[in-house]
């Protein structure tokens, strides 16, 4: 048991007669769905923990809301009344600072939680910035910002989108993509079939896999970054940081680099073709399958710095390391 549960018995009783009541049909055609928009806001004082569970559709959450109390918007969709009375929403707070927001469709008596093909349920969900989020859909798109204790998110067939986000942030997806940005801290992404694109991070640990999908990165400032795909190909932008370790693996795709700045850094490189490379690396040699060699700055760098490794990988596919040039800055005139 996780918990006594607060007293919430009216606002849970409220908030799932969000039925019929005040709807409208969407646009002017004859078989738009009908929809029904409501709000609530609810006491959430000590809440630790926000999760959301709507297999019903989209997840949207904003870490916007005022300390002490969670805004929730739910916009139902279905074709006609009685399907639309039958969608419902459950929000249940417990003693221990989990806060639960669930979807569900009354069934033959009984209320379950499942997709419906031909009615679904949106949220919006602002909620205080430092709470942690879990948040968990069917085929609907789930993202987060504005957070400041991290969140965990997971879809089978949606999209998810991270921005502006403090803290660990752990994906989990089947198919539809990914887009993260702006988060400061350790990062775990996982998913099977999609793209992901992956800008301005930081922390200790970025580690993106993907089987089915190209991973494009740009701007990572992290101890270890770990990128892993089957079948896509795999582009990294940016500096690259003393003393970090990159490991960049595909399978059947090209594996490319492209630093700016000018850092240091050991390689060890692996492709079915010759290292495509405009860099001068120094002590070119074979270990196996393998490539190792160095780059060396044009000036030394400070006796205690520790060089980059950079690992690369493509087993069918090809390696390139190319040195993104520098924008000339604009004359005045």
């Amino acid at each position: 048991m996780r918990g006594g549960r607060l007293r919430l018995t009216a606002l849970a009783a409220a908030f799932a007669a969000l039925t019929g009541a005040g709807s409208a049909r969407a646009g002017d055609g004859g078989d738009a769905p009908l929809v029904d928009r409501r709000e609530i806001v609810v006491p959430a004082k000590g809440a630790e923990v926000v999760r959301i569970d709507n297999l019903l559709g989209r997840i949207q959450i904003r870490g916007v809301a005022r300390p002490g109390e969670i805004h929730i918007v739910a916009e139902k969709r279905a074709s006609t009344p009685e399907a639309l009375g039958r969608l419902r929403v459950h929000y249940t707070a417990f003693e221990n600072g989990e806060v639960v927001v669930d979807t569900r469709v009354e069934l033959g008596g009984r209320e379950r939680s499942l997709p419906l093909a031909g009615s679904g349920i949106d949220l919006i969900v602002d909620v205080p910035p430092g709470v942690a989020v879990e948040a968990k859909t069917f085929g609907g798109d789930v993202s987060a910002s504005g957070l400041r204790a991290g969140a965990k998110l997971e879809t089978t067939g949606g999209r998810i989108g991270v921005s502006d986000v403090h803290g660990g942030v752990v994906t989990r997806q089947l198919r539809g993509g990914q887009r993260v940005a702006a988060v400061e801290g350790d990062v775990d992404l996982d998913g099977v079939e999609g793209d992901m694109d992956l800008r301005n991070l930081g922390g200790g640990r970025i580690d993106a896999r993907v089987v089915d999908g190209s991973i494009r990165a740009e701007d990572l400032r992290s101890g270890l970054v770990r990128l892993v795909t089957t079948t896509g190909q795999i582009v990294l932008l940016g500096v690259i940081r003393p003393g970090s370790h990159y490991d960049l693996r595909s399978y059947a795709g090209d594996v490319r680099i492209v630093p700016t700045g000018d850092t240091a850094f050991e390689l060890r490189a692996r492709s079915a073709t010759p290292i495509d490379t405009d860099m001068p690396l120094r002590s070119s040699r074979r270990e196996g399958d393998w490539l190792r060699a160095e780059y060396v700055t044009r000036r030394a760098p400070p006796s205690r710095t520790r060089p980059a490794l950079v690992e690369l990988s493509s087993v069918l596919g090809g390696v390139s390391i190319q040195i993104q040039p520098r924008t000339a800055p604009a004359e005045l005139r």
